[in-house]
């Protein structure tokens, strides 16, 4: 009878621990949700709340939290999408219209996908009104499209490069309110094939002193570059980097180097020849390589350990045994390994209409090796605060060749990502 009772007593124990962690959280997102609610905002307190009630459906505060919280939530939204449509100037005010429907659309469904909530006092299931927002929404993505298309329709008669990609992106930003909307992709083709940028990337000149240690890292370089940004679709929708046969065939007719600096002179006559807006021109300043190095300390660690059993009477004069303890020792070697490389350059873009040099820079990339070991002697069992570097083992690190193929690599990459935004 007694163990019965014991027994009772601690799934009642166990019930109460589960159903306080649980109330912690369905508690505390219903409290977080209220203090969303005091600030205005609103649609916080909503996803909160919804929730809270997923964890416990019966959560008085919550139900009627909810409530509060999802009608003023959808005034605030109807209150901006009136003062859009009634006061706005803004040129694509419908966009913004879109994002506020969005919301209404996105508070709907979480409402909608609630479990079943009953109300204690009157037994009833509660219901929460929503509303429809599909016509009111296809009606604002029409106008969002037409503001888009209309804008795109005066920038497409306008001259310019610049202008051009303008308004390719107008008539794609049409399509994605509404898609094939009336003639937005042809005109968006058209304006996109007149918004292209053509550049001509020149291999970088060598000038780290390094001789051909490394080999051709000119035109490794130069051929990254080109491999990332043709590999970035979006970089590429308005930018076309001539191959790299083109390039060689036209400066060597001209009897120009694959290398080195191109004066603005130079880079007019390459530009006509070629028929590029732009010319990518460069050095490598230089490799600083540091080998490898390994560095060491030595700590000790100690704990208590077992070292077998003893026999002890206990206060009722029994004898009982129990484990015998005793101190002990390790001696922990920590190693750390490192290398290093790092690689520097210059770049510039020059426009070759203007012989203007749009964009002038260094760049720099890096190559970083570290790796952490342990060994020890004595007691494994004490070891505590290394336990970790123990258990890994020795590693070398990457060879002077792989260090500096990394570091142009880097250096390529961040060279490539200035392309991509002079490209967009």
């Amino acid at each position: 009878m007694r163990k019965s009772s014991c027994l009772a007593g601690l799934i009642l124990i166990i019930l109460f621990a589960f159903n306080c962690a649980s109330f912690m959280k369905y508690g505390q997102l219903e409290k977080s949700a209220r203090s969303n609610y005091l600030a205005k905002n609103y649609d916080t307190a909503v996803f909160q709340c919804a929730q809270s009630l997923r964890l416990n459906p019966k959560y008085e505060k919550a139900q009627t939290l909810i409530q509060d919280a999802y009608k003023a939530a959808v005034l605030a939204h109807e209150n901006k999408i009136k003062n859009l449509k009634e006061r706005s100037t803004r040129k694509f005010k419908w966009d913004d219209v879109v994002s506020e429907l969005q919301a209404l659309i996105k508070l709907k469904n979480t409402i909608e996908a609630l479990p079943i909530m009953i109300d204690k006092k009157t037994n009833q299931e509660i219901r929460i009104k929503t509303h429809d927002y599909s016509g009111r929404m296809n009606n604002a993505k029409n106008f969002a499209a037409e503001s888009h298309y209309n804008e795109g329709l005066e920038l497409a008669k306008q001259e310019g490069i610049e202008v051009q990609k303008r308004a390719a992106k107008e008539f794609k930003a049409a399509e994605k309110y509404v898609p094939l909307y009336k003639d937005a992709h042809d005109y968006y083709e058209r304006c996109r094939q007149a918004g292209i940028k053509r550049i001509a990337i020149i291999p970088f000149e060598d000038k780290t002193g390094k001789g051909n240690r490394y080999g051709a890292i000119a035109d490794m370089v130069a051929d990254d570059v080109i491999n990332d940004v043709m590999n970035d679709q979006s970089a590429m929708e308005f930018l076309q980097i001539i191959s790299r046969d083109q390039l060689q065939q036209v400066m060597a007719e001209q009897k120009i180097g694959m290398t080195g600096i191109i004066d603005e002179k130079t880079a007019l006559e390459i530009g006509k020849i070629l028929g590029v807006h732009a010319i990518v021109t460069g050095k490598l300043t230089g490799i600083i390589y540091t080998p490898e190095r390994t560095i060491s300390k030595t700590v000790k660690e100690q704990g208590e350990v077992p070292v077998g059993t003893e026999k002890y009477v206990d206060s009722k004069g029994k004898v009982r045994e129990r484990t015998k303890w005793a101190t002990d020792y390790a001696t922990v070697t920590i190693y750390t390994r490192t290398s290093n490389c790092t690689a520097r350059g210059s770049f510039r873009i020059i426009d070759v209409k203007t012989a203007q040099i749009k964009k002038a820079s260094s760049v720099e990339g890096k190559s970083q090796f570290k790796a952490n070991w342990a060994t020890f002697t004595g007691n494994k069992d004490v070891i505590s605060e290394n336990k970790y570097l123990i258990k890994k083992n020795e590693q070398l690190a990457p060879v002077e060749d792989e260090m500096v193929n990394n570091a142009l690599k880097n250096l390529s990459k961040s060279l490539a990502n200035t392309l991509k935004a002079y490209a967009r």
